[in-house]
């Protein structure tokens, strides 16, 4: 089942520093991206690089809400992007239309439980304007990112918000 959660609190502060760097993505990463998205997500998530590689360059285009250029992030290390997270304003879904909205976050296997998912999430965050809340969807069984969202401070909507 598939949650909805809203951070309507102070932006959260950075606890500890990684190895690589947070930084904006860009249309040249969406390869790259999209070999990450098919490689970090349950087999059957999208059939295909392509098919991975199509959203991520729809959601670049703005066919899921207005792209934000600073908390659309990716985190790399030596040249390889090992996550990232993006994010929309005023999504065409209608129960979360009026919010900034993460539309993804993922995190490379290898480097999952290090801290790459809460600084993306962090950094995104804190290029946002407090006073707007920001919402995402969560896979209910997905226990790691919704630990990880209610740590952060996103709490659970009903559906009338």
């Amino acid at each position: 089942m598939q949650l909805t959660m809203i951070f309507e609190g102070s932006q959260p502060v950075s606890a500890h520093t990684l190895p690589g760097q947070i930084q904006p993505l860009t249309i040249e990463d969406v390869p790259a991206l999209a070999q990450l998205y098919f490689d970090s997500y349950p087999q059957g998530t999208v059939e295909d690089v392509a098919e991975a590689e199509a959203d991520i360059a729809a959601a670049h285009r703005g066919d899921y809400g207005t792209f934000l250029p600073q908390a659309n992030l990716v985190y790399v290390v030596d040249g390889q992007i090992l996550g990232c997270v993006m994010t929309v304003d005023s999504p065409p879904w209608d129960d979360v239309s009026d919010l900034l909205f993460i539309i993804d976050v993922f995190v490379h296997p290898k480097v999952r439980g290090t801290g790459v998912g809460r600084a993306l999430m962090q950094a995104a965050l804190a290029s946002f304007p407090e006073h707007r809340p920001v919402g995402l969807r969560v896979e209910s069984d997905n226990e790691p990112a919704y630990a990880l969202y209610r740590s952060l401070g996103f709490k659970e909507v009903t559906a009338d918000k």
